[in-house]
């Protein structure tokens, strides 16, 4: 794998053909300061959203040999686990080149301002690259409306040129950047912008959160007798019932990561707990008002613990909760082991879920999901019905979140 000068990372859904265009732009400004022929490969860009195992360590290998970090800031983007996953472990990487100096001179992390968000995380304030020379239309709208604005042209040839230096400057640094060393899978990896515990969710109204209970299995849970005489494939299961990855081969990273993806697409702020989250939850008063989606794995009702949590979510949610939460049961095509005992698996489900699916809650309630595409379609058909019918049931007076005030301005070089 070559040593990447940089790494852009952006948000899914932030106007992709744009973002490709700058990294076009960029890519080719970098090769000319760098002296570099046109076809030389000095970028790296995510473009779509592959799968698979040999994808990530693909990902991991640029975010840890590249030169230096752009990031494309958003509101899509703070609220991206893999957009903060990234920025942590090159942050990471950036943190041990500065111990006891810090790198002043072309920093090699540079947070631009794509679609200004209201406010910004610390660790990207901390960050911030000062230049009081791009327009006023850079802090009120962000990079995204200056490239698409042709009266704006002679400032972003002006900021393509500056970014390119500070990238090769970066590049051909003395003191270079140590390679990312840790081993650990790039969906463990800790997110620079999300708390780690499952902390409630900003107060932005019902309508556009939703919280993913993930009712799995963890790696510990396997020595149990899930079904008579069968003994689970450990392959897809982790530390963690979080960790479920329900879709190997073809999609590595565990399912509660796409499901966020999703939800950020449609625009939602998402929450992932596991069922111990969900008994703690049962019972409280805004019950009625959550959009809850359970990604249920059909082996789980092995378990007489986590049975008995399922069917007391049927039981409260089948008739009080049926607008505003939802099951998913994933079922990959791969997973030869499931499709085997499916019958006996069904089975069980039905004996859990009973009300809900002799109701036939077609809308709610979604079983043997066969692929990640799939999975897509079917939670986003999920998000927008649901959130439609909180705004019909539950009016919602929206606050926006923290103090007023000015909007901190994030600015570019």
């Amino acid at each position: 794998m070559p040593d990447y000068y940089f790494f852009l990372s952006y948000a899914r859904g932030d106007d992709r053909e744009s973002v490709k265009q700058f990294f076009n732009d960029l890519s080719a400004e970098v090769r000319t300061y760098a002296g570099l022929p046109t076809n030389a490969v000095v970028g790296f860009l995510d473009v779509e959203m592959q799968v698979g195992e040999a994808w990530a360590r693909t990902l991991m290998g640029a975010l840890g040999n590249c030169r230096a970090f752009v990031a494309l800031i958003s509101p899509r983007y703070l609220l991206s686990e893999p957009c903060g996953r990234e920025w942590t472990i090159f942050a990471d990487r950036l943190s041990a080149l500065e111990v006891g100096e810090p790198v002043v001179e072309s920093p090699p992390l540079i947070p631009l301002l794509w679609l200004p968000p209201r406010r910004l995380p610390a660790v990207i304030e901390a960050r911030q690259y000062l230049n009081h020379g791009m327009p006023d239309v850079y802090g009120r709208n962000g990079l995204r409306q200056i490239i698409r604005l042709q009266r704006y042209r002679d400032d972003y040839l002006e900021l393509l040129t500056r970014l390119a230096q500070q990238i090769v400057e970066a590049h051909d640094a003395e003191r270079q950047l140590p390679r990312y060393p840790s081993t650990l899978p790039f969906d463990q990896v800790r997110s620079a912008f999300h708390d780690t515990t499952t902390s409630p969710l900003p107060d932005t109204g019902p309508a556009d959160q939703v919280e993913f209970v993930v009712a799995a299995l963890s790696r510990a849970d396997l020595g149990g007798h899930l079904l008579p005489g069968v003994e689970r494939e450990s392959r897809f299961y982790g530390e963690l019932p979080e960790h479920w990855a329900p879709f190997r081969p073809d999609l590595d990273a565990p399912i509660a990561d796409r499901a966020r993806q999703v939800a950020l697409e449609h625009q939602f702020q998402a929450l992932v707990t596991d069922l111990n989250g969900l008994r703690e939850q049962q019972g409280q008063e805004d019950d009625a008002v959550r959009i809850v989606v359970l990604l249920v794995d059909l082996w789980v009702t092995g378990l007489t613990r986590h049975r008995t949590a399922l069917a007391r979510f049927d039981e409260v949610n089948a008739e009080e909760q049926a607008s505003a939460a939802a099951v998913l049961v994933p079922a990959g095509h791969d997973d030869e082991q499931t499709h085997t005992h499916l019958g006996q698996l069904m089975a069980a489900l039905g004996q859990v879920f009973g009300r809900r699916m002799n109701a036939r809650l077609d809308n709610t309630f979604r079983s043997a999901i066969l692929s990640p595409q799939s999975f897509d379609a079917d939670l986003g058909v999920i998000l927008e019905r649901s959130r439609n019918r909180m705004f019909r049931t539950n009016p919602v007076h929206r606050q926006l979140p923290g103090r007023p005030g000015p909007r901190p301005i994030l600015r570019g070089p």
